[in-house]
């Protein structure tokens, strides 16, 4: 049976339902369940088009896995990024992102970055537009909190 996880807009109360990719992901998926819930501040990509991105600790550090830069709206995906091997970083990064628009490519400066798809934003029964319309947001409004929590499993 399938896991969900919830990634909700704290200020605006505002969620989307997410089915896990464990089958395709499974590490990936553990090591982000076992430190769930997760609550960040999410800001909007600088180069990756339609991406908000909820930093992490740097502490979890998860390696690549199936991990790929072609990304569709809806997808949710880690990333681990090393200081000395992108432009204009200060620190490592850890972070979720997640995919909202068809022009969306996860992206630094120097181009493509490559992204462990770990769920799927569920876009029946849930109000898509308006979680949607929240990441664009973020492109004035700047940062916002995200909770990413997993769901009880259905009885």
């Amino acid at each position: 049976m399938p896991r969900f996880i919830e990634l909700r807009f704290v200020e605006d109360n505002i969620a989307v339902r997410a089915r896990l990719l464990e089958n395709e992901m499974p590490r990936t998926c553990a090591e982000l369940i076992k430190r769930m819930p997760l609550e960040s501040t999410a800001t909007h990509a600088r180069y990756s088009g339609s991406e908000v991105a909820m930093l992490l600790s740097t502490e979890i550090k998860i390696a690549r896995e199936k991990a790929t830069c072609a990304t569709l709206p809806g997808d949710v995906a880690y990333v681990w990024l090393n200081q000395d091997d992108h432009y204009g970083l200060d620190d490592d990064v850890s972070e979720i992102c997640w995919f909202y628009d068809r022009d969306c490519r996860p992206s630094m400066a120097e181009g493509p970055v490559r992204v462990n798809v770990f769920a799927r934003i569920e876009e029946e029964g849930e109000d898509v537009g308006a979680f949607y319309r929240a990441c664009a947001d973020t492109r004035i409004t700047g940062v916002k909190t995200m909770r990413i929590s997993l769901l009880a499993e259905p009885r």
